[in-house]
């Protein structure tokens, strides 16, 4: 194969890809499965476009094998967030090419996988490569919202789609550290439990020149910085202990012993600041709050007579909810009403015991010996926990070597990806296929 010719294909179809704008909401992911569907047709790849909703679209691609063995899902979102364009060096929506890197929305989140996963479809194709499995591809809309017009509806009306064996999804992906070399791969095979909060202040209307106590903006800012300075307890998973003691060997000799028994480690007052301070790590270990929607007032000479809030809270699996509203109400303090708007479920974890897992790891003592494969609770929620309730085993992990703080980029302004990720993105999700399905 050659890979700098796969490689232009895949930068060429990512930045045509990153044009389609499929901002969500109002999502338009119908354009992205159109934009696949020609592809594949041209491929001669079965396909079929799915459109629950106008505009509103998904589409499913099947490389058909001998059926020995159960499907693999190959599984991303069109959908991407919003973007701040005047934050950004450049048109988030052109896929620009700079000093090796395409920038866009969706670079990383999640248009770069889905095009690896359909190149290796296209590899797989060409090469004639005979399978044991088929190879499903899977684009789905509306994952940043919930994903109810995308995964939900797709795995709810497509039979098919539930004989998967194994799912690969976004997620975890291969840290690089400070000198560019591996540092781990990380495998997400469970998610923290999503709750989000609506809180309201209520209080008397009237004059802004005459202020007054009863100012539902200023309760509720007092109670807001109550609950934003709460420092939750620690709560240790066993997967999350793993993940730290796999990480130990690679430690300075002063933080290894720490990192061996985190429990134990996060006792000690100067090892728990620097380790919370690595975003990622505190939000493994703790239940998390994040203000991030307030709302009152629509004129600047009125006190308005209410106030509202939304708190995206990430809940360690297994960590009773009722306890942690009621710590949370507590510190809002009775003025405050408290409202539900979105509650994830408790899905137990995709075991690790499966070949899927063992043919990563296999990668990766090839390419990057002595290397961790570590498991991964996700701080943030994928697609993936609708296949899992549904008893498939899925992988969050992205095949890209990426930098710990190239992630987060993500959401965020000037999200890229580096075209070389392309390359091995393709030749690793090729070789794992082919570990596993022939």
């Amino acid at each position: 194969m050659n890979w700098n010719n796969l490689l232009d294909e895949a930068t060429h179809h990512l930045q045509e890809y990153i044009r389609i704008q499929t901002v969500n909401p109002p999502g338009n992911e119908i354009e992205g499965a159109r934009f696949f569907k020609r592809i594949f047709d041209a491929e001669t790849i079965p396909c079929q476009v799915f459109e629950p909703l106008p505009g509103r679209g998904s589409i499913l691609a099947t490389l058909k094998g001998n059926g020995k063995k159960k499907p693999i899902l190959l599984l991303s979102h069109m959908d991407v967030v919003p973007v701040e364009k005047e934050r950004w060096a450049g048109d988030p929506f052109e896929g620009t090419i700079r000093d090796g890197y395409l920038y866009g929305r969706g670079a990383l989140d999640d248009k770069s996988m889905g095009i690896v996963e359909m190149m290796a479809l296209l590899i797989l194709k060409r090469e004639r490569v005979s399978l044991k499995r088929d190879i499903l591809f899977l684009a789905t809309a509306d994952e940043e919202t919930g994903g109810h017009w995308g995964i939900q509806w797709t795995m709810d009306h497509i039979p098919y789609l539930r004989e998967a064996e194994y799912a690969l999804n976004e997620g975890g992906c291969i840290i690089l550290n400070k000198t560019g070399a591996a540092d781990r791969y990380e495998i997400s095979n469970g998610q923290k439990i999503v709750l989000q909060l609506q809180v309201k202040a209520k209080g008397t209307s009237g004059h802004a020149s005459m202020p007054h106590s009863d100012n539902p903006n200023v309760k509720l800012i007092h109670a807001l910085e109550a609950v934003t300075k709460w420092e939750t307890p620690y709560t240790i998973l066993p997967m999350v202990k793993e993940f730290f003691l796999k990480m130990a060997p690679k430690q300075p000799p002063d933080e290894r012993k720490y990192f061996e028994d985190i429990e134990k480690g996060l006792r000690d007052p100067s090892f728990s600041a620097r380790l919370t301070k690595n975003l990622v790590y505190n939000a493994m270990i703790r239940n998390t709050i994040s203000l991030t929607i307030l709302q009152a007032g629509n004129k600047a000479n009125v006190i308005p007579s209410e106030s509202t809030a939304t708190l995206d809270c990430r809940l360690i699996p297994g960590f009773p909810k009722e306890e942690f509203l009621e710590e949370i109400k507590k510190r809002l303090g009775d003025d405050i009403e408290v409202e539900g708007k979105m509650e994830g479920k408790l899905i137990p974890p995709s075991p690790f015991n499966t070949d899927l897992f063992q043919a990563i790891q296999k990668f990766a003592s090839e390419n990057d010996p002595d290397c961790p494969v570590v498991p991964y609770l996700l701080p943030g929620a994928t697609d993936s926990r609708s296949l899992r309730e549904r008893g498939i085993a899925s992988y969050d992990f992205c095949p890209f070597r990426l930098p710990e703080e190239e992630i987060l980029r993500i959401h965020g302004n000037d999200e890229r990806i580096a075209l070389e990720n392309l390359r091995f993105g393709m030749k690793m999700l090729v070789e794992l296929i082919k570990e596993v399905a022939t």
